[in-house]
Order: C-alpha cells, then sequence, then structure tokens
C-alpha cells in the first residue's frame, strides 16, 4: 500500500511537472508567434510607408520635371526674341547709315548757298515765274529735309528702345538661368532620394515569387480602378471634337511615343511597354476625356482617358504629367512625358487599349510602324 501511494504521488509529481514543461513551451511558441507577427505587421507598415514616400518622391519629381522643361522654353524663347531684336537693330542702323548719308549731301548743298539759301536763290533768279516755281520746290525740299529728320529721330528712338528691351530679356535669361539651377538641385536631390528607397523597397521583395505577388496585387488594383472609371458616366463628347468613333479607329491609331517596343502584348502583359527617352512628349491615340491623371501603385504617374463607353487607353511610368482629370484631349495632344516612375529601373511607357474591361493588342489597333 505505501509503495502504491508512493509510486502516486512520483507520478503526479512527474505530471505536473510535464504540464509545467508544456505551459512553458506553448508560452515560448506563442511568444514566438507575436513576435513574428508583430514583424510582419512592421514590415508590411514599412511597405507601406515606402509606397507612400515612393508617391511622394516621384509626383515631386515629375513637377520639378516640368518645371525644368517650362523654364527651358522661356529660355529658348527669350533668347530668340534677343535675336529678332539683334536683326531689327541691324536693319535700323543700315536704314540711319543710308539716310544719314543722304541728309549729309543735302546739308551741304545748303551749307554752299550759305545761311540764307531762301533768299539768295530768290534774288538769283531774275524770270519771276522761274522763281515762284524755284521757291516751290524749294519748300518741298525743306519739307522732305524735315520729314527725313523725323524719320531718323524716330529711328533712333527706336534703336534706344530695342537696346533697353535686349537689356531687359538678357536679365530675365539670367533670372530663369538662376531658376533652373535651384530646379536642377531639387531634381538632383530627388533622385538620390528615390534611388535610397528602391534601394530599401527591393530588399523587401527579394524573391520571385514576392514579386510576382505584388506584380498580381498592382495588377487586380488596377482593374479595379478601370472597373470603377467604366461604370463611372460617359462624358458628352464636345462638338469641336472629331466625331469618329474609337471602334472605326482600328489599325489608324498613331502611336503614343516613338520607340521599340521591348515588351509585347500577351499572356503575361495586358499592354506593350515601349523604349523611350526620359522626358519624350507622350500624346494621346485620339480624342476623349481624362479620367484619372494622378500616382498609382506599380504604374507610377499614370493617365487614364476615356474615349467612349466601351473603350479607354492607359499610359503608365511617366515622368510628368501635362493634363488634369476631366481635361479633353484631341488626338496627338501631348498629355504627358515618357519617364521610369512606380519604381522603375529604366525608363519607357507602358500602354494599353481596353474595350471595358478587356485589354487589347495595342499592335493590332495602331498604325504599322
Amino acid at each position: 500500500m505505501k509503495v502504491t501511494l508512493i509510486f502516486l504521488l512520483l507520478l503526479s509529481q512527474s505530471l505536473c511537472l510535464a504540464a509545467t514543461d508544456n505551459d512553458q513551451q506553448l508560452r515560448k511558441v506563442q511568444s514566438k508567434i507575436k513576435a513574428v507577427s508583430g514583424n510582419l505587421s512592421r514590415l508590411k507598415k514599412q511597405r507601406g510607408d515606402a509606397s507612400s514616400e515612393l508617391k511622394h518622391i516621384e509626383k515631386q519629381y515629375g513637377k520639378i520635371s516640368q518645371n525644368l522643361a517650362r523654364l527651358n522654353k522661356q529660355v529658348t524663347q527669350k533668347q530668340q526674341r534677343i535675336n529678332e531684336i539683334h536683326k531689327e537693330i541691324k536693319i535700323q542702323q543700315r536704314w540711319l547709315d543710308t539716310q544719314k548719308s543722304h541728309l549729309s549731301g543735302q546739308i551741304k548743298a545748303a551749307y554752299a548757298l550759305g545761311h540764307q539759301e531762301q533768299l539768295k536763290l530768290l534774288f538769283n533768279l531774275n524770270d519771276s515765274s522761274r522763281s515762284s516755281r524755284v521757291m516751290t520746290y524749294y519748300q518741298y525740299f525743306n519739307k522732305a529735309r524735315l520729314n527725313k529728320l523725323q524719320h531718323i529721330n524716330a529711328s533712333l528712338q527706336l534703336l534706344s528702345t530695342l537696346e533697353v528691351e535686349k537689356q531687359l530679356e538678357k536679365q530675365k535669361i539670367a533670372e530663369l538661368a538662376q531658376q533652373k539651377n535651384t530646379e536642377k538641385q531639387k531634381l538632383k536631390k530627388s533622385t538620390s532620394q528615390r534611388k535610397s528607397l528602391l534601394k530599401k523597397i527591393k530588399k523587401d521583395y527579394k524573391s520571385k515569387s514576392s514579386q510576382l505577388t505584388k506584380l498580381k496585387k498592382n495588377e487586380r488594383q488596377l482593374l479595379g480602378l478601370i472597373t470603377a472609371l467604366q461604370q463611372a458616366k460617359t462624358p458628352q463628347l464636345p462638338s469641336s471634337f472629331s466625331s469618329l468613333p474609337f471602334s472605326k479607329l482600328k489599325g489608324k491609331l498613331p502611336w503614343p511615343v516613338s520607340g521599340k517596343i521591348i515588351k509585347s502584348f500577351s499572356r503575361q502583359s495586358d499592354g506593350v511597354l515601349i523604349s523611350a527617352k526620359e522626358g519624350r512628349n507622350v500624346r494621346a491615340v485620339a480624342h476623349g476625356q481624362i479620367v484619372f491623371s494622378n500616382w498609382f501603385k506599380g504604374y507610377g504617374l499614370l493617365v487614364i482617358i476615356k474615349h467612349d463607353k466601351n473603350y479607354m487607353s492607359l499610359y503608365a511610368f511617366n515622368q510628368s504629367l501635362y493634363k488634369e482629370k476631366g481635361t479633353w484631349v484631341e488626338a496627338g495632344e501631348i498629355i504627358s512625358t515618357a519617364g521610369k516612375s512606380g519604381g522603375r529601373d529604366k525608363t519607357g511607357l507602358y500602354f494599353e487599349i481596353r474595350k471595358k474591361n478587356k485589354p487589347l493588342n495595342p499592335k493590332k489597333w495602331c498604325k504599322k510602324r
């Protein structure tokens, strides 16, 4: 009996110890699960923060690039005006030289007659009728000389005005150059920030499977956006725009940008990727209304044009956006510039054509190259 009691006590104790060990192990496992869950939450938040930061940087980069393009255009216009002023000054100076030469001859002739030239002409003429004619000619001559002097004075004033305008234009060019330098410094800083951020993002998506998951998620989000835009009320085409339906334009559409197609339409791609230099103009392939013009995850600065109730065209990875949502555009109108937004390494334009939610092969809709 005593042996049995001792055995039961030992068994009970060992069971308690085992239960205690199991509890400890369970707590350890739960603690690990909690730590892993925390890490996952933190990683998701970091990815979300990185995506938000990328959006901010790329939108900022686009605006700076747009400002630089505008400043370059202004500098070109100012330089052209200076060149025009130079030509106008040369023309005026040549005209002045000619008029001065003519006037010089007239002044010498007048001087030869002396200070009282009119009286001398009068006294030197015996015939009264001839004298009258000569005096009339003299008045014409004198009037022409005065007109010439007035024209010369006007030309001199114009030269002075042109010189002042030239100096002002040069001053404006200097100011624009300073603004350009400031914008270039901003662009350099923005480029550096983007580069650092992309390195951080790439560490989170090292494996191909995680990259594929990311791409599929981006595609689903884009499809959701397209569906929402497709379901929205179809805008009324303004009477000033060409009325040919989009469905009749198959095989006739212009390409949005010139460049080699580096990724074709396929099961893996709903559109085509066109190689294009950064900053190259991107044009609408047909008339329509801009229904989206903003940054979109995975596609960067994105433009979507709704052509009618069925058809849309998409332009992604842009550097800068030139048109706002709600704007009507004609075929060939500049809507953006090609870039590498959306976290890309290489520049280019991603282009899609869709009928409702169905992607169409752009090669069948755009003109043969």
